[in-house]
């Protein structure tokens, strides 16, 4: 049933290099749309002639292999004639993100944004190398399939992997690429925007090559690299505001490359590169609120570094990974899950779909991976659903092929 509040918007048609729509007479326009309400898009005006304004999860809908989302959208009328028009219901399972277009012509249409809706199913992939370092952000809705958006740009070029942590408000991801990059800087972007990052606040020391993740409010990055060496140093955030790191405690082993994943009560590393070249398949756990040196939680199925970690409250899944003795870099398309409850080695999931090393990040029931490097870098985005155990499926693409980025989800690894 629709809801009682009803706001209506007048659909124009004018020619800008070609039909566009215009929105209250703006043309193009970027349109926000809040659960609770129902919104009538008004098509009377005789210039919608020819012209069916309808909606999809894929830009420029159907003339781009999308389809048209129908959940809550009823139409009346001919387009150009009295009580003409689109009505769509918002609720807050209504995809955060949809497009409005025309179904005879395309080019025609803009987006348009349910930011109450985003918090828990946009997921981001922050930063990364294509091929020199980048500040570039895409975003996906998790529980959909399709192509990444443009979401905007971090404050600087960032390559951070999985030293990342958000909460359905914000995300951040901290540190460098490598030894010969490392960094202090954290980084932040807020989720329920479609724009540029900010400024966080810094780690304890340059640091790359960090593991870590978070529950709502607290982050954990652990071991990495820099100039001097590889270090097992661990620092701590608070998500819920911007600020520095503080000192949180040691690692099991000193190294970088981990991939870390979290609960609410609980965050886990899997691998390492402890020289050049040597690998551990280590899996190490810490207790999120109390400052503390890591504890063993059990050996991982291959020895690598790089894994990517996603999880919800009760299973955790470590993807993908890499290990390099010159000249020879070798992929891994193993994906291995625990229970991070307890502790225990981990047991075979299936596999990605191919050798890499992805991004990863998740919500309540399903993980996504963007891009990777599989030997050069890629735009593949795949997933899984983390209560089962399979092979990965095709989800779309990224913008552009990217590698060694910081993938994070407004729910926060699905843990709330």
């Amino acid at each position: 049933m629709a809801r009682t509040t009803t706001f209506k918007y007048t659909v124009t048609v004018v020619s800008s290099g070609g039909n566009k729509y215009a929105i209250d007479g703006n043309t193009q326009q970027y349109v926000v749309l809040f659960p609770g309400c129902t919104y009538e898009f008004n098509q009377d005006d005789s210039s919608n002639s020819g012209h069916p304004l309808r909606f999809s999860e894929t830009s420029d809908g159907t003339h781009n292999s999308g389809s048209e989302y129908t959940t809550g959208v009823t139409t009346s009328g001919t387009p150009g004639s009295a009580t003409a028009f689109t009505k769509i219901e918002v609720t807050g399972s209504t995809p955060y993100i949809l497009y409005y277009y025309c179904t005879q012509h395309s080019g025609m249409g803009g987006t348009v944004n349910m930011p109450s809706s985003a918090n828990t199913d946009r997921a981001v992939l922050m930063g990364g190398l294509n091929p020199g370092a980048t500040s570039t952000c895409d975003y996906v809705a998790v529980s959909s399939t399709g192509n990444a958006v443009d979401f905007g740009d971090l404050i600087r070029t960032q390559t951070a992997f999985d030293a990342r942590g958000s909460n359905t408000v914000r995300a951040i991801c901290a540190g460098g690429s490598g030894a010969a990059s490392p960094s202090t800087d954290i980084s932040e972007i807020i989720f329920t925007t479609q724009g540029n990052g900010a400024d966080y606040g810094d780690l304890n020391a340059t640091n790359a090559r960090m593991g870590g993740n978070s529950n709502s409010l607290r982050a954990v990055f652990g071991g990495g690299e820099n100039p001097s060496g590889r270090n097992n140093n661990m620092d701590a955030v608070m998500i819920t505001s911007g600020g520095n790191a503080v000192d949180y405690g040691d690692m099991t082993t000193t190294g970088g490359s981990s991939g870390g994943l979290a609960s609410t009560t609980r965050i886990v590393w899997s691998g390492a590169d402890t020289t050049p070249a040597g690998y551990v398949n280590v899996m190490q756990y810490a207790t999120i609120a109390t400052n503390g040196n890591a504890v063993d939680f059990g050996d991982q199925s291959v020895i690598r570094g790089w894994p990517t970690g996603v999880s919800n409250n009760t299973r955790g899944v470590f993807a993908g990974g890499f290990t390099y003795a010159a000249p020879t870099a070798t992929y891994y398309n193993q994906m291995d899950y625990i229970t991070i409850a307890s502790t225990g080695n981990a047991t075979d999931f299936g596999d990605l779909v191919t050798n890499m090393r992805p991004a990863g990040t998740s919500n309540k029931t399903r993980a996504i991976f963007m891009g990777g490097d599989t030997g050069s870098a890629s735009n593949i985005i795949q997933y899984i659903t983390i209560a089962s155990t399979s092979n990965t499926t095709d989800f779309g693409d990224l913008t552009e092929a990217r590698l060694l980025g910081s993938a994070v989800c407004g729910s926060h690894g699905g843990i709330e």
